[in-house]
C-alpha cells in the first residue's frame, strides 16, 4: 500500500500485472546411448551435430552417433545427451619403461571403458636436468606437465603430480629394481593407452540415465538410441508417465528390432500400450522420427511427412524387405508408427500415432495445456484467494488458451456449438479456508485429417 504521509505530498505504489514467462519451445529431446567420449550420466544440451561431436565423438561404432545426426538432419531444436556406459569393463592402461627396459610406471585411464583407448601420451626430455615432460590428449583436451621427475622426496614428484592434477590419468610407481633416480625416469615415447574395454549398459545403468533426465522440465521426448530392448521400453514409458503427472509431460520413442516379422512387432507394441509410447518400424528410423516430431509445430501431425537423411537402400535390406500394404495395415491396428516409400513424397511416416492408436499431435496439444496451465498458475501461488483473484487467474489462462486457439491447437466442435475450450475458476467455503482454488478446464485438440473420404456424382 502507499507509505502514508505526515508532510503533505504524494505517494504512489506501483503494482506489477502478473505475467507469465514464456514456455519453452516444444521440441526438446532427450537421448540415451553410448558415445566414445563425454560426460557420462550427465545430461549434456547441444544444438547441433557439430557441438555434439565434439563434446561426444563421431565414431559410428556407438549408438548415439547416427541417431543424433538423423535427429538434426529432421530439424530437432535441442538434444539433451545422455552417454551410459555400463559398469564391469575395464579401463586402458599403459606401462612406461625406463632405462634397462624397466617398468617404471602404469598408467590407467580415468575415462572408464574403450573410450579411454583414445587417450594419447607423450613423454620427452623436461626443460630442467634430469626430468622429463608429459602431454596427454584426449580429444580436444589436453594436459602438459614439465619439469617432473621420479623422486619421490622432490616436490616434482612425478606420481603425485600427476594423480593431483590429471583428469585422463592416474598412475602408479613401479618402483623399477635395481635402479636409482634418475634412471627410474620414463624414456620418450608418443602412444596411446591400450585395452581399454566396455560393458554393455545393465537396466540399473539406463534407470539412472532417466533419473538425470527428470531435473530437464523442457524435454518432451526421450529416445533410447537403437535399443530395440522391450525392458528399456517399459521403463522409457515409465518414465513419461511419471514426469507427466509433475507435468513435465513428454513423449517416448523406441524402435523394432532389425529384420523383426510383422508378428513379433505386434507382439511388442502390444506389451506397451500407452499414449505416451511411440513404436517405429522398420529398425533404424527412430531417429529421424524423432527429429520429425522436434521439428513440427506441437499442434502439427508427423502422418504423411518427409523424413530426411535416409535412403531406402540405408532402410531396405535383404534382411528387411519393404512392407507390403497389408502389412502395414497390420501394424497400423497394432499402433505401430510404420515408415514407407512414396512415390511423390520420399521416405514418410504413414500414420502419427502412439501405441494406443492416439494421434501423436493430440497428445502433444494435450501436453502443451498443461505445461502452459501450471506457467500461468505458478505466478498466482501466495497472492489472495478473493474474488478479483480468482478473476485474475481465470482471465490470465483464458488468454493462454484463446492463444493456443489462434494457432490452430484448440478448434469448437464441428457444428460450432461448443467453444475450444471452457475455463472455470471457483473455491468453496471449506476449499476457501484451506487455501485452495479449484480450476476446471475442458479443451478440443485440433485433429489431423488422415483419411478424406469423397463422393462423385456423375450426371447424365
Amino acid at each position: 500500500m502507499p507509505r502514508e504521509l505526515i508532510i503533505p505530498g504524494v505517494s504512489i505504489q506501483v503494482v506489477k500485472e502478473i505475467v507469465p514467462a514464456p514456455l519453452t519451445p516444444s521440441g526438446v529431446v532427450g537421448m540415451l546411448g553410448t558415445s566414445p567420449r563425454g560426460p557420462i550420466l550427465e545430461p549434456t544440451p547441444v544444438t547441433s551435430y557439430r557441438e555434439f561431436a565434439d563434446k561426444f565423438g563421431a565414431d559410428p561404432n556407438y549408438t548415439l552417433t547416427r541417431d543424433v545426426k538423423l535427429a538434426f538432419y529432421n530439424g530437432v531444436f535441442e538434444v539433451f545427451v545422455t552417454r551410459v556406459e555400463g559398469t564391469g569393463g575395464r579401463n586402458a592402461t599403459l606401462v612406461l619403461k625406463a632405462a634397462k627396459k624397466r617398468d617404471a610406471i602404469r598408467l590407467e585411464s580415468k575415462i572408464p571403458g574403450s573410450a579411454g583407448n583414445s587417450v594419447r601420451v607423450e613423454v620427452d626430455k623436461g626443460t630442467v636436468d634430469n626430468s622429463v615432460m608429459l602431454r596427454f590428449t584426449y580429444g580436444d583436451k589436453v594436459e602438459f606437465y614439465d619439469a617432473l621427475k621420479m623422486d619421490p622426496a622432490g616436490d616434482s614428484y612425478l606420481v603425485n603430480v600427476l594423480n593431483s592434477k590429471s583428469t585422463l590419468v592416474k598412475v602408479e610407481d613401479l618402483k623399477p629394481p635395481a635402479l636409482e633416480f634418475p634412471d627410474t625416469n620414463p624414456l620418450p615415447i608418443d602412444t596411446k593407452l591400450d585395452g581399454g574395454t566396455s560393458a554393455p549398459p545393465k537396466m540399473e545403468d539406463w534407470e539412472t540415465a532417466l533419473e538425470g533426465l527428470e531435473g530437464e522440465p523442457d524435454v518432451d521426448a526421450v529416445y533410447a538410441a537403437d535399443v530395440d530392448d522391450t525392458k528399456i521400453h517399459a521403463i522409457i514409458n515409465a518414465h513419461c508417465q511419471n514426469m507427466s503427472s509433475d507435468a513435465k509431460n513428454r513423449i517416448g520413442v523406441g524402435t523394432v528390432s532389425r529384420g523383426e516379422s510383422i508378428k513379433d512387432i505386434v507382439t511388442r507394441a502390444q506389451g506397451v500400450k500407452s499414449d505416451r509410447f511411440v513404436l517405429v518400424a522398420p529398425y533404424g528410423c527412430a531417429g529421424a522420427v524423432v527429429g520429425l516430431m522436434s521439428k513440427l509445430r506441437y499442434y502439427e501431425s508427423p502422418t504423411f511427412k518427409s523424413l530426411q537423411g535416409l535412403t531406402p537402400q540405408d532402410i531396405w535390406t535383404p534382411q528387411q524387405k519393404r512392407y507390403y500394404p497389408s502389412e502395414i495395415m497390420e501394424l497400423l491396428k497394432a499402433g505401430v508408427l510404420p515408415i514407407d516409400l512414396h512415390r511423390e513424397r520420399g521416405i514418410i511416416a504413414v500414420k502419427g500415432i502412439t501405441t494406443t492408436k492416439e494421434q501423436i499431435s493430440v497428445t502433444r496439444i494435450s501436453d502443451r495445456a498443461v505445461r502452459g496451465v501450471k506457467n500461468v498458475s505458478d505466478n498466482f501461488i501466495g497472492t489472495l484467494n478473493s474474488p478479483g483473484g480468482r478473476l485474475a487467474l481465470r482471465e490470465k489462462l483464458t488468454e493462454f488458451l484463446t492463444a493456443m486457439e489462434k494457432e490452430g491447437a484448440l478448434v469448437p466442435s464441428t457444428d460450432e456449438k461448443s467453444p475450444a475450450f471452457l475455463v472455470e475458476v471457483y473455491s468453496s467455503e471449506l476449499d476457501f479456508a484451506q487455501g485452495i482454488v479449484r480450476v476446471d478446464i475442458a479443451v478440443r485438440p485440433v485433429r489431423a485429417m488422415d483419411y478424406i473420404y469423397s463422393t462423385i456424382t456423375v450426371q447424365a
